[in-house]
């Protein structure tokens, strides 16, 4: 590169890190992405920008989006009163939007009834008379319930206006929430209700605040960012912005009440913390034993020489069911062994994503008795 371009494009990071506000505009050119990934850059404004733009191609396009949470719970905080906590108030105002919410549906009123006095003078605005679907709310962990309910339209790509907006917002669970289902799967079978086939017109934004523990999301990417920056998936059509807190959010949130009881806590810092302590890069020579958390390939693990585990891909070797009912013999005592090794850190892993899949599929077992 050269020292003039290198010199602007430094100059450009430096003026980014000045802004306060996160903007979406720059990502929304990747028209090849399915996926678009928001990481970090808490109070950057990213469930802001993202629902501004929705909202903008709703007021120009008529183009509904869909909105996701990982919960039933955080979907209906989002639904109640109107979608009070779904846009904005500004972003209502800047819009004109009058909104009313049935079900999981979020309408935009078109027309409401005019209510007089007697004396023929305008009181209020009364019932609905006319309305229009914008946009749908809806919850991963009971992406089962939305099966088969007819959210997919095959026509919709019909109208040459028309595209794919769905946001998944808070993809990461917190530190202390209960982990009682898979999001990578539950994602993924939402996605299908919603879109089946769909491979063009279609844009996913995920947004992401605590990054304590990798995302089960990015590990599907098998990509983990440890630096700030913008990278570039093409084979998987994602692009991950891991936005780097700009001084103006260093200036606001130096001297809160975070700062002062969590100051190093990834989830205000906005830094990945990744461990590779038990990261092993030697060579591997014969396969011990496979270890199967389901009955799904995706969720096979391969110990080699006694001590690394690697993601399957097709060896031999003794089986170790980590769970009943997936058709393999299984030992509880057996599987304890298992996750003693883990705890007591003896074993070593391949790459970051299989020591944080294998980890993953860990927490999600029922505890043991």
């Amino acid at each position: 590169m050269s020292r003039p371009n290198l010199a602007k494009k430094l100059e450009k990071k430096k003026a980014k890190l000045n802004y306060e506000w996160y903007s979406i505009r720059s990502m929304l050119g990747y028209s090849w992405a399915l996926f678009l990934m928001l990481l970090g850059g808490r109070e950057a404004g990213k469930s802001y920008t993202v629902t501004d733009f929705f909202c903008r191609q709703w007021r120009k396009y008529e183009r509904p989006f869909y909105w996701l949470r990982l919960t039933e719970t955080s979907q209906m905080k989002l639904l109640n009163n109107n979608a009070e906590k779904l846009i904005d108030p500004d972003i209502r105002r800047k819009y004109n939007l009058d909104l009313f919410v049935r079900g999981d549906g979020v309408y935009e009123v078109l027309e409401r009834e005019k209510v007089y006095d007697s004396e023929g003078k305008f009181v209020r605005y009364g019932k609905i008379l006319r309305k229009k679907l914008m946009a749908r709310v809806l919850a991963l962990s009971t992406f089962y319930n939305d099966k088969g309910s007819g959210l997919f339209d095959k026509d919709f790509l019909d109208d040459p206006n028309m595209y794919y907006n769905i946001c998944l917002d808070e993809m990461n669970r917190e530190q202390s929430e209960k982990r009682s289902f898979d999001i990578l799967y539950a994602f993924t079978n939402q996605l299908e209700n919603l879109v089946r086939s769909t491979k063009t017109r279609l844009r996913v934004i995920c947004i992401g605040n605590t990054l304590e523990e990798a995302s089960d999301i990015l590990c599907a990417f098998n990509f983990l960012p440890e630096e700030f920056g913008r990278y570039k998936l093409k084979k998987k059509r994602c692009v991950i912005d891991y936005i780097e807190p700009s001084e103006a959010y260093k200036n606001r949130r130096k001297g809160t009440i975070a700062d002062i009881l969590m100051p190093n806590a990834s989830t205000f810092t906005n830094e990945i913390k990744t461990d590779e302590s038990l990261v092993y890069k030697g060579r591997l020579t014969k396969p011990s034993a496979i270890i199967k958390f389901a009955r799904g390939k995706e969720n096979w693990f391969t110990v080699w020489d006694s001590k690394c585990v690697a993601q399957y891909n097709g060896e031999k070797g003794t089986t170790i069911a980590m769970r009943p009912y997936i058709d393999e013999l299984f030992s509880a005592e057996l599987r304890d062994s298992m996750i003693k090794m883990f705890d007591t850190r003896s074993f070593l892993f391949r790459n970051l994503i299989t020591f944080k899949m294998f980890q993953k599929n860990l927490e999600i077992l029922k505890p043991r008795k």
